[in-house]
């Protein structure tokens, strides 16, 4: 893991916050610093500011040695978790005494090598650590006694504080010795947490921490959203870092909730364009709550708590209907609108609790406030529970979220892939000019344009799929039409152009389609989506091309 991947000038909106932790555990260098806890939601920045701050730790002072761990799930046998957890500490600790950042990164050193080494630095503190380690090796408990104890031990030897910062704290509820995870091993933390020489900072799933005994009288530190400020600089840096230009629209921002990981996903998937329009933002974000990196985090908390299909549906109907009720629910009313027995209902609502579905106080459970979640779950729900194509969530999301403009019209078609379908496309469109009262000339064009896109679109769907979805829209001065298919090989990836058949373009009559739509739409945009292709064809009310004759004539 990298220490010195973000500047501080590129952390941002953090300053504050990462300053107050330093201060916090500097104070054990006269003994008087407290073990906390920082909470919050998923993806608010935990994490990072732990690895910020074992930076900051690591190089700008001598006084208080940083140690950073993450608990990993592979490694909670008892046995396991105490060598790796000795070895990373002590790694740590003397790479901090001359600063040898290599050491952070030495994962597969082995006791004897270790034991040398502490020999070559002169700490005679770290090779009787390591010894004792060895002699209770075949009493797991024991071993894992002196692992847990080893920065406090080394703070009474060198007199050099420790500050422990421990990443995903709440897996160590399932230690085990025997196969069995035993809760109770965690409370080996309480001495190491009491004293002022080792304080520990611990972040994690705050909900699971906060039901463990070793945590519950510790501080509760929060962490806080981005701002509005720190939205905007965080997204530019990540536009930047993929080589596109934007902005993220305002109230996208606001949805985001200011969460940096929300606001990562929905950045980074909209930078397939270089330079991303407020609906690519919009798109992005659904395409991340329908099948990206944000809707796989949710997924992967929601099968880890319900890792049962029966279960995972059900636990999908709860937090829905949670989400959908205005006032709390009590246990009682959620087993009677589900016909579950009082103790599923509780097993079901207390594991949603403790994933961060839902909030829990005074015995009834209510929606959290995150709109993300939300729009996730109802995501999940449509497609598992309602069984909605991703089309139709696409469609509802869409609607949904995208800011209204007033004298909007629209209409969606969806064409069956047989002969002259597209013929129902364009006559749509004539209606809605006759409606609206728009040139004829401009509709005439933008019916060319849609025949000759959905002619396309059919001939490069490749059988993949059954239908093509149109949408007509009108607004303000702005005719869209998008025709979108399967057929993820239309567009190359490299130009987000669509391919060309070369071999087709020669044969006569065939090759003109891209240049009709281009010849009357005033600007034409090939996208990839979750379904396969889309085209969107755009023309400004009241501008017409001229036909060239030519090209009729060598269409013919």
């Amino acid at each position: 893991m990298s220490f010195s991947a973000l500047q501080d000038r590129e952390f941002f909106d953090k300053q504050d916050e990462l300053a107050s932790l330093f201060g916090r555990v500097i104070q054990a260098d006269k003994g008087l610093a407290q073990s906390a806890v920082l909470s919050g939601p998923r993806g608010i920045g935990k994490t990072e500011l732990l690895k910020q701050l074992f930076g900051q730790l690591f190089w700008r002072q001598n006084r208080v040695v940083p140690f950073y761990y993450s608990v990993n799930p592979a490694l909670l046998s008892a046995p396991a978790f105490s060598r790796d957890y000795l070895i990373r500490f002590l790694c740590h600790r003397l790479a901090f005494q001359k600063k040898e950042q290599a050491l952070l990164h030495d994962d597969g050193m082995t006791i004897d090598e270790l034991s040398l080494l502490a020999e070559d630095q002169d700490a005679a503190w770290a090779k009787q650590l390591l010894d004792r380690y060895v002699q209770n090796a075949g009493s797991p408990l024991d071993a894992l006694r002196v692992a847990i104890n080893a920065p406090r031990q080394s703070a009474l030897a060198t007199g050099m504080p420790v500050a422990v910062l421990i990443d995903e704290f709440q897996r160590l509820k399932d230690l085990h010795v025997e196969g069995t995870p035993d809760p109770r091993l965690a409370s080996l933390f309480e001495g190491p947490l009491a004293s002022g020489k080792t304080p520990h900072l611990i972040t994690g799933n705050a909900t699971e921490i906060q039901e463990m005994s070793v945590s519950r009288d510790l501080e509760r530190i929060p962490v806080q959203p981005l701002g509005a400020e720190g939205a905007s600089s965080k997204a530019l840096a990540l536009l930047s870092a993929e080589g596109a230009e934007g902005a993220v629209p305002h109230l996208l921002v606001r949805h985001l909730g200011g969460n940096p990981f929300y606001l990562s996903c929905v950045v980074r998937s909209a930078c397939g364009k270089k330079h991303p329009d407020d609906k690519d933002f919009w798109n992005a974000y659904v395409r991340e709550i329908m099948q990206g990196t944000l809707s796989l985090s949710w997924s992967a908390a929601m099968k880890t708590f319900f890792p049962g299909m029966e279960g995972r549906r059900t636990a999908l109907a709860v937090t829905r209907k949670i989400y959908h009720t205005a006032e709390p629910l009590s246990c009682q009313r959620i087993a009677k609108s589900f016909s579950l027995t009082d103790s599923r209902a509780g097993e079901t609502v207390q594991a949603l609790y403790l994933a961060g579905f839902i909030r829990g106080e005074f015995g009834v459970f209510r929606a959290v406030d995150d709109r993300v979640l939300r729009d996730t779950i109802e995501c999940l729900y449509m497609r598992e529970i309602l069984g909605k194509s991703p089309h139709d969530q696409e469609q509802y999301f869409l609607e949904k979220l995208l800011p209204r403009k007033e004298h909007a019209v629209r209409f969606d078609i969806t064409l069956p892939m047989v002969r002259e379908s597209e013929l129902v496309a364009a006559q749509c469109l004539e209606q809605i000019g006759k409606n609206l009262r728009l040139n004829e000339d401009t509709i005439g064009q933008m019916q060319i344009a849609v025949i000759e896109t959905c002619i396309n679109a059919m001939e490069h769907s490749k059988g993949m799929g059954n239908a093509i979805y149109v949408s007509v829209a009108v607004e303000g001065n702005r005719l869209e039409a998008s025709i979108e298919s399967a057929g993820p090989e239309f567009i190359v990836q490299e130009t987000g152009e669509p391919v060309v058949d070369r071999d087709a373009a020669k044969a006569a009559g065939r090759g003109w389609g891209i240049k009709l739509m281009k010849r009357f739409a005033d600007e034409v945009k090939f996208e990839r989506t979750p379904r396969g292709t889309r085209t969107v064809l755009i023309k400004n009310l009241g501008t017409s091309a001229g036909v060239q004759k030519e090209d009729t004539a060598n269409r013919e």
